[in-house]
């Protein structure tokens, strides 16, 4: 995650001064001396960079503490790597390695030099992390029928969804394309509400504000999956998915209910083999809770096999079942059950890991990463994912 932010000058203690000085020459226009006074401390030359903001007038002053914010936000390894491997122009050896020696320099330095893939990649950073609403789809077209004049046709057709309740008097749709999908996020105008600021030395309570809320599209073809994340609840999802494929795919009249995942394969726990194709790159994958219903009585039982050494196997849930003295075979059967898959360390940091919890007939909270696509495969080589 990015380090915590408290206040611009938490932020500038982080940043050597010559990189203040490069920052506020290049985005300011502003004269700072990189090197003060002999021996100066971190906290020292963050103090120096304050007062010179405070000789600037608001808007400056207000420009650069955004900015230190925004930037703070995609200060993570995680987040400078898939930043770096989305623009194949970030020569990140030569521009950012070079001359960073900490996660806050790397973002401020991509963020100087590479602004418009810096803001390309934060616009769609946390659709990644999202779970969304998947749909699947009985035909697909490539990503090259998907053209900007078909993305700009379709804004005035999400617009319509929510003109009903007044809010999407505007909309702008971004495209993010990638080799094996195409996101859309479209921005779209909210009801106005009311903010709170000072206006000449003066308290309003009562300034309107039109904030923006969005909708995401992600459009995988090749799993033949269409994904949709947006306000207004299920009957919303549903209309924009039926919107999607009638205006991108030529498919009328869809079915936004049909069954994705099944549990039928895992019915018998004592039998599942969570074992996955060495092409994968996975470590190993294994049950890590499930949920019971029972047949006769409305009883749920929720077990978590997490967390104790000896339960690292599929059969773990059956060994506490047997331990607390109830019979999976006798009125019992699967809800929802919840997988861990490790992946094989690449590289430096941690290992990748994602843990998926599959409710049928269309529940399940996978992401949008890469390391989640592999884990649907798994699901359908383990025939749970069934679309």
């Amino acid at each position: 995650m990015a380090s915590h932010y408290s206040d611009p000058r938490d932020f500038a203690q982080h940043i050597r001064g010559e990189l203040l000085a490069e920052y506020l020459k290049k985005r300011h226009s502003l004269e700072f001396p990189a090197v003060g006074k002999k021996d100066e401390t971190r906290e020292e030359c963050a103090d120096r960079f304050m007062e010179l903001l405070k000789t600037q007038d608001d808007k400056v002053r207000d420009r650069v503490f955004m900015e230190f914010e925004y930037i703070n936000s995609l200060s993570s390894e995680n987040h400078i790597a898939a930043l770096c491997n989305h623009s194949p122009n970030i020569n990140r050896e030569e521009v950012i390695e070079k001359f960073a020696q900490n996660n806050d320099e790397r973002a401020l330095l991509a963020y100087i030099n590479y602004e418009e893939d810096f803001d390309e990649y934060y616009s769609r950073a946390n659709i990644e992390s999202s779970a969304v609403k998947e749909l699947t789809l009985p035909t697909t077209v490539s990503l090259a029928d998907i053209t900007d004049e078909k993305v700009k046709a379709f804004e005035s057709k999400v617009q319509g969804v929510y003109r009903a309740s007044y809010k999407g008097e505007q909309c702008k749709i971004k495209t993010f394309r990638d080799n094996d999908n195409i996101i859309l996020r479209a921005y779209l105008e909210d009801l106005p509400t009311r903010d709170t600021a000072f206006e000449n030395g003066k308290l309003n309570e009562k300034i309107p504000r039109k904030p923006v809320f969005d909708a995401i599209f992600i459009y995988k073809p090749e799993l033949k999956m269409l994904g949709v994340r947006a306000i207004g609840g299920k009957d919303t999802v549903s209309q924009l998915q039926k919107l999607f494929c009638s205006h991108f795919l030529g498919i009328d009249h869809i079915n936004t209910n049909v069954e994705r995942y099944t549990l039928a394969a895992v019915k018998d726990l004592s039998k599942i083999n969570f074992v996955a194709d060495a092409s994968y790159g996975v470590e190993r994958a294994f049950l890590k809770s499930v949920r019971l219903k029972h047949t006769a009585v409305p009883h749920k039982l929720y077990i978590d096999v997490g967390g104790k050494e000896q339960y690292t196997n599929a059969d773990a849930v059956q060994g506490i079942l047997k331990e607390l003295g109830l019979n999976s075979s006798s009125g019992w059967e699967v809800e929802s059950i919840k997988i861990t898959v490790v992946f094989k360390q690449v590289g430096k940091g941690r290992r990748k890991q994602v843990q998926v919890t599959i409710t049928p007939p269309n529940t399940c909270d996978l992401k949008n990463r890469p390391q989640d696509d592999t884990v649907r495969k798994l699901l359908k080589d383990w025939g749970i994912y069934v679309a």
